[in-house]
């Protein structure tokens, strides 16, 4: 089975990530190691050191004393993996035991898939609600609403020399636009079915929209309107996004 290098960034955030590498260490997947990236903010906790120490996998610890942003970030833990595959996890997000087991197979079963994710549950942290996200792939409509968050997906290694690495230059939906580039050029993209992985949705969160971040929020998708030749799109969370695609499966939580 196609081994996995997991690569998650951080930053100033401790007590979300002792709960991400916990979720990285109870995977059931046999071939794997952990990229860990602090991209600037504090060092990291000795909690978190500690839990580095005792994980049973090969682990690297990319450091960064100044901030470059996330889409740089995932780009180094890129570059320092090893695996066959790469899967991201955003550190105030989870997984279940089986989620890199299972994106891992559905690599192994397609030659011909360049990127695998999973549904995903998204939690609203302020409320308590929680939407299942669930969507089959399908460009027209990735166009109009991503629907994958990182932390859903695993891509072979190979293709970040193939189709380029993350944008550095987007401060949000830099992972959409790389999926897009994958779609958009020919590579094949498969869902695997079942949420294995949680994308909570919380007041630090980036995702937020937030009045002082909306402008660089447009700005980032004119960018994927104008690569794609895309429609409008409006700025969502992966919460709104679930309740417009999978109204159904969320009737009693919009």
């Amino acid at each position: 089975m196609a081994s996995v290098s997991v690569v998650l960034p951080t930053r100033d955030r401790p007590g979300y990530l002792l709960e991400a590498l916990g979720a990285v260490a109870r995977q059931a997947h046999l071939e794997m190691e952990l990229v860990l990236v602090r991209d600037g903010g504090a060092p990291l906790s000795d909690e978190a050191l500690a839990v580095i120490d005792r994980l049973e996998f090969p682990t690297i610890v990319e450091e960064r004393e100044e901030g470059e942003g996330l889409a740089q970030a995932r780009n180094r833990g890129v570059a320092r993996a090893r695996a066959d595959a790469v899967a991201f996890l955003d550190d105030d997000d989870l997984w279940e035991p089986d989620h890199l087991k299972r994106l891992a197979a559905a690599l192994d079963r397609d030659p011909d898939a360049v990127v695998a994710y999973s549904d995903v549950v998204v939690l609203d942290e302020a409320s308590g609600g929680k939407r299942t996200l669930a969507v089959e792939f399908d460009r027209a409509l990735f166009g109009r609403n991503g629907f994958i968050p990182p932390s859903a997906f695993a891509a072979r290694r190979a293709a970040f020399a193939s189709y380029g690495e993350f944008d550095a230059s987007m401060s949000y939906s830099e992972d959409w636009d790389w999926l897009l580039r994958v779609a958009h050029r020919g590579g094949k993209i498969v869902r695997v079915a079942g949420a294995t992985a949680t994308i909570r949705i919380h007041s630090r969160g980036l995702s937020q929209l937030q009045p002082e971040r909306m402008e660089e929020r447009r700005r980032c998708l004119q960018i994927l309107r104008d690569r794609y030749r895309l429609g409008p799109i409006e700025p969502k969370t992966f919460w709104d996004v679930a309740g417009d695609l999978c109204p159904d499966r969320n009737a009693s939580t919009r």
